[in-house]
């Protein structure tokens, strides 16, 4: 099927044309459509952009967007943004080629690494270069080049448990369960605000839309948060928890579900272990007893 949006193929000075994009500055990774003004001919020549949107017809983002991509612009036209490699000299800082960039950076990075051993040299991860396509592709072909075992990234910070869960249960860090939170019927989100991080590590762009939408067709909104937050003001039910006690709380949602024979794996009992141990173990945290230490 022919893709409707209008595109400008031909973009003479002052002819406008539309780039249709994915915004990186967050996981939610939503579709953009940026209007620009094609202000000179001359190679290299930097385009005005005109407006930046939701693509309506992007799949994931269906039309969402949020103030981070809109601010894009403002990356783009800042006068101190560097658009080119700088070098800093006695006198100050000096424009270089690319060429001359990589090559002092490469010998910098072998000197570096032969004076001082290979973990001398850190590497940090983070928003938005994980979302960018070079980097997807070059970035475990660099990492195992420089060998170091100092690797820091947003991961380190805020979800290294998730993916340790990952890797002990599916066998691989990367296989994250997605909630499809666009076909359930009860949504519990449990210490989490996506109205504000999109939906992190689920990625759910239009957060308060897909709920809105969760709740035409019957569905329930459950939020379980310390905090009233955000997302908590668009709850079904909000259950304010004592910090600290989700455990307890989750070990007496698994207690009910053995109890009252409700666990059934189905088709995935194969490669299953465990479950007995599991259901020993939860026996003793009943809703009843950790009801005074979560306050729910």
């Amino acid at each position: 099927m022919a893709d409707p949006r209008p595109r400008k193929t031909r973009t003479p000075a002052g002819a406008s044309r539309t780039h249709l994009r994915t915004c990186n500055l967050c996981e939610a990774m939503c579709g953009i459509s940026i209007e620009t003004l094609e202000t000179s001919t001359l190679r290299g020549a930097a385009p005005q952009i005109l407006s930046i949107r939701g693509d309506s017809l992007d799949p994931l983002s269906q039309g969402h967007i949020c103030p981070k991509a809109l601010a894009l612009q403002d990356l783009h036209e800042d006068p101190d943004r560097l658009r080119y490699p700088q070098r800093k000299t006695a006198a100050g800082w000096e424009q270089i080629s690319w060429k001359e960039a990589f090559d002092q950076v490469a010998s910098r990075l072998q000197q570096v690494q032969a004076e001082h051993g290979r973990d001398a040299v850190g590497v940090y991860i983070g928003n938005p270069s994980v979302h960018n396509h070079g980097m997807l592709l070059a970035l475990l072909p660099f990492l195992g080049a420089l060998g170091s075992r100092k690797r820091f990234s947003a991961t380190s910070n805020d979800q290294l448990p998730h993916m340790l869960a990952n890797l002990r249960l599916f066998g691989h860090q990367l296989l994250f369960p997605i909630p499809d939170i666009d076909h359930t019927d009860l949504f519990i989100c449990l210490g989490s605000n996506p109205m504000a991080s999109n939906g992190s590590l689920m990625t759910a762009p239009g957060f308060g839309k897909r709920m809105a939408q969760l709740k035409a067709r019957g569905g329930r909104f459950v939020v379980i948060d310390p905090r009233r937050t955000e997302t908590a003001a668009l709850a079904d039910e909000y259950l304010p928890i004592r910090p600290g006690t989700d455990a307890l709380l989750l070990l007496a949602m698994l207690q009910v579900q053995f109890a009252e024979s409700l666990a059934d794996p189905g088709r995935l009992a194969p490669y299953c272990e465990g479950i007995e141990v599991l259901a020993r173990e939860c026996r003793p945290f009943t809703p009843e007893t950790v009801a005074a230490d979560t306050g729910i």
